[in-house]
């Protein structure tokens, strides 16, 4: 039978309005399913799983429940994954899965992920688990909150579908009861707004409101619903609500009547009026009390607060002021609306109520923000459980509008007399720390402290000089070369903002770019950007320095404008630099916010003709299923992942599994914070295309760059690919066979030898080894932790491992030998032709991968530049066109134009022919026979050489012959010839 998980929860006793995430594990390990629950778990999902493995538990559980998402493990025995998803595919279409893959798998789902699956995760890494399921269920639990129930014994017809869903998006509460059974068929979601209380309840208990009654009221309304039972009750009446809060309401009931005018319902509508059936008595308490919460509003709280503070003074004690803000309310209220915004304020208030003593004051100061006096609180150490005890009382879930909501708070604490002499200046302090609270990730607290002040007064000198900065021209670029890990040669640099401040120095990007961003000057700033990284660009081009591309990097909020095409061609078109010199960045996580609108604009900047990288791939949630839709030509691995890819296997799988998957589509792959040889080694042999990082340079400005350039640095050739060197065998303890090492460096190979394992891993880090021959295991010498890390390290790299007799049943050899570690095994003596010959063999087949890898990659370089040579030959002949076409039109008028002329004129072209004759010329010298295409000296012999201006006679008559060049498109076409009447 499938297996379920889930905790405390079983399949029976799941509430019906609880929001569960339903999971359904294809899996056959039970710990590994078991870890990937405790990741979902740890993010505060309620889950609901079943596991299991074989068709025909999958068939049954597919048939039986609807799941939210599906795991889906790549390593079943008794069924190949591709199966399952096809199984899927035909009884849950629809339903996401994502697949989870076996540590240091070298087989990735490429196939299953074009067969319809959406992502995949590392099951020894489930972290990402979260944010990967998360994105893929994010619209389901929203659906199902706002999914309307059905009516008992079938689909609800149309008009009545309409009032129900008007009915849950109101704060009045409506129902309908049976008019047969008196039983309710319908409770919108208002009741528990206004009575505080589950509707399940009412479903099971059709008076279970009345028992909510005011008891003074219990009795009379009780009798008036007996008496309107079919329709026409009209009722006023209080009722207590769990929290011990009363409320007054206003209730009304109706027959509803089909067609033929029987009465089959009988439907209902209570609104709250506590406010309206308030005593006018009580408007001063309004005045003073917020009407949402009933706390002190601000006003009365200042005033509370400069009282306390005064009685403070005269006894000299202590005084603590507390500012708690609601993380996230304003997403709240956007996606639940303001009513439920409304309720959760009043819970929440309730809740702060119950957190504090007798003596302190807790007031509401506006929106979401609550204020707290402390009066006698000495230090921060009292404070501390103050802020603790309020935010463990928010850590349990909000009941709003049916649904669980999570409120977490940001508190900022101030005291006197240290912090402040008067009640604002308190005020004013504790919400800096409150503000310092939520820049530390929310959901905790922050004591004030003067440094706060500095920071924000420090931050508000920055934002007024960055703004300055911009009219005054301070912000320089610097460059960081991107350098190709097969020719070593650079083939492009990223243009990277800086600010030349004039007090300052040059400011770190992190200090400014945040506020650019804030202040919207990005756009104009990122515009800037564009003309200055494409001119300098073309101007170290135009000086014969080898430089194929420039890369830059789009913000956000230059994604979202509307400007942005025309920012780019404007820039192209100033400088002149081509456009498939120019590459732009842009985020994982931009392309996400706005998907649909992203595809548009990068399909319009493809249009250009320039290239689009996306850069920080693998840190957002971005399916990379959905990544085929982009418009992409690159990848940028980030810095994370490099960071540790020597040390951390996962972010080696990963980036392997990148770099694949990146292949696969036909897109390039950059990776980025490459700050040591073992790291490039490592991203050489994992195939990776391009590095930028450190390692060769750091980012620099104009001057040092062209240093660079004119120097024509490179990578050193003996990290580069066998494509472009040698290839490399290295013998590690390996006894015994200086005539095979002669015999091959003497065949031109190139040859290390290491004593030990200290002195390969050591030469690993630095070098790339296309052959290992590694002596057997022995004392002192451990070759499975030396071939297990060249494996990690260089996984291109053909092990062979070297065992004499009494050393091959060793359980160490056998283990190597099973796991696919060692891809050869040869066995001592062995003669030392052969074992040339072997070793030969085996840097010939890494020779030829190579080759092959290299070939391929300059096939894909050829075409993606004939794809762009192509773009600009079309896109030339285009403007060829519509050149000729205007040079036609205007030829066409200049021709309209000598024809009405009353002069007599001539067109010839370059070989002195007669190309054009005006009217007035036609019929002067009728009698010579014009004709196009005859010779002028020969049809008017009198006409001076071309270009002297000569008095002629020509029939009696004399003429002042001018010569004019004429000229079409911008080259000499030809000679026109006017001949003026000489009337002096």
């Amino acid at each position: 039978m499938p297996r379920k998980f889930g905790g405390c929860l079983s399949e029976t006793a799941l509430p019906d309005d609880l929001l569960i995430l339903r999971v359904l594990l294809i899996e056959a390990d039970i710990r590994a399913a078991e870890r990937l629950l405790e990741a979902l778990r740890d993010g505060g999902h309620v889950v609901y799983s079943r596991q299991v493995a074989s068709r025909l538990e999958i068939a049954e559980v597919l048939r039986e429940e609807v799941w939210d998402v599906i795991l889906l493990s790549c390593a079943l025995l008794d069924l190949p994954a591709v199966d399952a998803l096809d199984l899927i595919s035909e009884q849950a279409a629809g339903t996401p899965v994502i697949l989870t893959v076996e540590r240091g798998s070298k087989t990735l789902p490429i196939a299953l992920l074009e067969s319809g699956a959406r992502d995949f995760i590392f099951k020894s890494n489930p972290s990402r688990l979260l944010a990967v399921v998360e994105r893929e269920c994010a619209q389901i639990m929203l659906h199902r909150s706002e999914a309307l129930p059905d009516k008992p014994g079938g689909h609800l017809p149309e008009g009545e579908a309409r009032f129900l869903q008007l009915a849950s998006n109101i704060p009045e509460c409506y129902w309908l009861v049976d008019a047969q059974s008196q039983r309710i068929t319908y409770v919108s979601k208002g009741y528990e707004q206004i009575w505080g209380l589950y509707v399940e309840a009412l479903y099971a208990d059709n008076h279970d409101w009345l028992k909510h009654v005011h008891p003074d009221d219990q009795a009379r309304m009780a009798r008036r619903l007996a008496q309107f039972q079919m329709g026409g009750l009209d009722e006023r009446f209080r009722i207590l609500r769990p929290d011990g809060k009363m409320r007054w309401l206003h209730a009304r009931n109706f027959a509803v009547r089909n067609e033929s005018g029987q009465v089959v319902s009988v439907g209902g509508v209570a609104s709250d009026i506590t406010a309206q059936a308030t005593d006018q008595r009580q408007s001063p308490f309004f005045a003073h009390f917020d009407a949402l919460t009933a706390l002190p509003n601000q006003l009365m709280f200042y005033d509370q607060a400069r009282r306390l503070l005064a009685l403070t003074k005269r006894h000299h004690q202590p005084l603590g002021v507390m500012v708690v803000d609601i993380d996230r309310f304003h997403e709240i209220n956007q996606t639940l609306g303001h009513v439920c915004g409304d309720e959760l304020l009043r819970q929440v208030a309730g809740r702060l109520s119950g957190s504090l003593r007798e003596s302190d004051v807790l007031g509401r100061l506006g929106g979401d923000v609550f204020g707290i006096l402390l009066p006698e609180m000495a230090d921060r150490d009292q404070a501390a459980i103050v802020a603790r005890r309020i935010v463990d009382t928010l850590t349990p879930p909000v009941r709003v509008e049916g649904q669980d909501v999570f409120a977490t708070a940001s508190i900022g604490a101030a005291f006197y007399p240290q912090d402040g002499q008067e009640v604002h200046e308190l005020v004013s302090d504790a919400e800096i720390a409150m503000r310092h609270a939520k820049a530390q990730g929310r959901n905790c607290y922050q004591f004030y402290s003067l440094s706060m002040q500095e920071g924000m007064r420090e931050r508000l000198f920055l934002e007024t000089d960055l703004r300055n900065a911009v009219m005054r021209d301070e912000f320089i670029l610097y460059y960081q070369p991107k350098v190709s890990c097969a020719s070593g040669r650079m083939v492009g640099a990223e243009a990277l903002l800086r600010w030349n401040h004039p007090r300052r120095g040059v400011v770190p990007p992190d200090q400014f770019i945040p506020l650019l961003e804030e202040t919207g000057l990005i756009v104009s700033v990122g515009r800037w950007v564009l003309e200055a990284a494409a001119r300098q660009t073309l101007l170290w081009q135009q000086a014969g320095l080898d430089l194929p591309s420039i890369s830059v990097n789009l913000s956000a909020r230059q994604l979202q404008s509307d400007t942005l095409l025309a920012d780019v061609e404007q820039s192209l078109a100033l400088s002149g630099l081509p456009p498939a010199c120019l590459d732009l960045e842009i985020t994982e996580s931009m392309l996400m916010q706005n998907a649909e609108q992203a595809i548009h604009t990068l399909g319009g900047l493809k249009a250009m003709g320039v290239t689009i990288s996306l850069d920080d791939f693998g840190t957002g949630y971005s399916s990379l299923a959905y990544l085929k839709r982009f418009p992409l030509d690159a990848v940028k691995v980030d810095r994370s992942f490099v960071r540790d890819i020597v040390a951390d296997s996962d972010d080696a799988s990963i980036t392997r599994a990148v770099i694949t998957m990146a292949h696969h589509l036909k897109l390039k792959v950059v990776a980025e914070g490459v700050e040591t040889a073992e790291q490039l080694a490592m991203l050489i042999s994992h195939q990776c295309d391009v590095i930028q990082g450190y390692f060769f340079a750091r980012p620099m400005p104009v001057e040092a760059m062209e240093i660079l350039l004119q120097n024509g640095e490179h990578l050193p050739s003996h990290l580069l690919r066998s494509g472009t060197r040698k290839p490399m065998a290295l013998f590690v303890a390996v006894d015994g066979c200086n005539e095979v090492i002669s015999l091959l460096e003497r065949d031109g190979h190139r040859v290390c030898v290491a004593a030990d394992a200290d002195a390969a891993l050591q030469w690993f880090s630095g070098n790339l080894a296309d052959v290992l021959v590694c002596g057997a295991p022995r004392k002192g010498f451990d070759a499975l932790t030396v071939i297990e890390r060249v494996a990690a390290l260089q996984p291109q790299c053909e092990r062979i491992l070297l065992v004499d007799d009494k050393q091959w049943h060793r359980k160490k050899v056998a283990e190597m030998a099973g796991s696919g570690l060692v891809q050869r095994i040869l066995h001592a003596p062995v003669d030392p032709l052969a074992f040339r010959h072997t070793v030969e063999e085996a840097l010939l087949r890494r020779h030829i991968s190579d080759e092959y890898s290299r070939l391929s990659h300059e096939v894909e370089v050829a075409e993606r530049a004939l794809v762009r040579t192509e773009q600009e030959r079309r896109r030339l002949e285009t403007e060829n066109i519509e050149l000729q076409a205007l040079e036609n039109r205007g030829f066409a008028i200049l021709q309209e134009v000598i024809s009405a002329l009353p002069l007599p004129i001539f067109g010839l072209d370059e070989y002195a022919m007669i190309a054009m004759v005006n009217e007035a010329a036609a019929e002067e010298f009728a009698n010579r026979q014009l004709v196009i295409g005859s010779s002028l000296n020969e049809v008017l012999p009198e006409v001076p050489a071309i270009g002297e201006v000569k008095r002629v006679e020509i029939n009696g008559v004399a003429y002042l012959c001018v010569w004019r060049q004429a000229s079409l498109g911008g080259s000499a076409r030809g000679q026109l010839l006017i001949l003026q009447r000489n009337t002096g």
